[in-house]
């Protein structure tokens, strides 16, 4: 009976994880069919995709020459785009990332009045929406002088709180001490402790924050919109093209051509790391 009993229970847990698994498949095919769309169409001539009578059918012809072409489109200078993007994601994530292990390293190993309250209003503003602040931020910019320039971008990406602020507290709040006291005893200073002794233990979690740091940078709109207007970048570029695609011909198969280089290296990032992603990130959080 008990072996009967045990056999219907696998057979149970089998049904279920057989359930989850075709729910979870067919969740994944909505997420991959629109890239397959856009390849596919991304292919066709621009008269095939306007004059044939489905967008689901596949080329008659495949044009891969769409690719090369978009590099040659008038108004469009995606090498330019790329280049500002690139830079954009290089300074900003390790200014982002520096500022960050700086404060979480403080708040985390240094005993202060006010650590405590630090940390609880760095939580507090994790859950206050920022939407409303724009306006003033957008004129201290333009007061300040640092609208449209690659240091007021950095600053703007300096910030010592957020999620970077949390996940790094949880490291170096379990990394342990004894490290700098026997530092300090050979006579190193507190700088020389944060830099050689400290931070490289938390060289997982900076490598990755900063490839998802680097995708948030790639993907954003609007603070480069707004902040950077006279260097377009391939979030930027890609929302004009679109807004401005009848200018272009209406040539849609090379707007979808340009919107999967431009989002490219953000899918083949992603699909390289996502393991130390997951792995450090969530070693970060239960920790702390």
């Amino acid at each position: 009976m008990k072996r009967a009993g045990n056999k219907i229970k696998r057979k149970r847990e089998q049904a279920i994880l057989w359930v989850f698994f075709a729910v979870f498949f067919l969740y994944s095919l909505t997420l991959v069919f629109p890239f397959l769309w856009l390849f596919y169409n991304s292919l066709k001539s621009k008269q095939e995709f306007l004059m044939s009578g489905s967008p689901m059918a596949l080329p008659r012809e495949w044009l891969f020459s769409n690719y090369i072409d978009v590099f040659r489109m008038e108004n469009f200078n995606l090498p330019e785009m790329f280049f500002n993007s690139f830079t954009l994601v290089i300074g900003q994530v390790l200014a982002g990332l520096f500022v960050c292990a700086c404060t979480a390293y403080v708040v985390s190993k240094y005993n202060f009045k006010g650590r405590n309250a630090i940390y609880f209003v760095a939580i507090i503003i994790m859950f206050i929406p920022t939407t409303g602040s724009l306006a003033v931020f957008y004129k201290f910019m333009f007061d300040t002088n640092l609208q449209d320039n690659y240091a007021g971008m950095l600053i703007t990406a300096a910030g010592g709180f957020g999620f970077n602020f949390l996940l790094l507290y949880g490291f170096f709040k379990n990394i342990s001490w004894s490290y700098a006291e026997a530092a300090f005893i050979d006579g190193a200073g507190n700088f020389r402790v944060f830099f050689t002794i400290m931070l490289p233990q938390a060289r997982a979690a900076l490598f990755a924050l900063g490839i998802l740091g680097a995708i948030g940078v790639w993907n954003d709109f609007m603070s480069q919109f707004l902040f950077y207007p006279s260097h377009v970048t391939v979030a930027v570029g890609i929302k004009s093209l679109s807004d401005n695609i009848v200018s272009y011909g209406a040539d849609y198969p090379r707007f979808f051509a340009a919107t999967i280089l431009t989002t490219l290296p953000v899918v083949v990032v992603y699909a390289a790391f996502q393991k130390t992603i997951i792995k450090n990130t969530m070693a970060g959080g239960l920790k702390g």
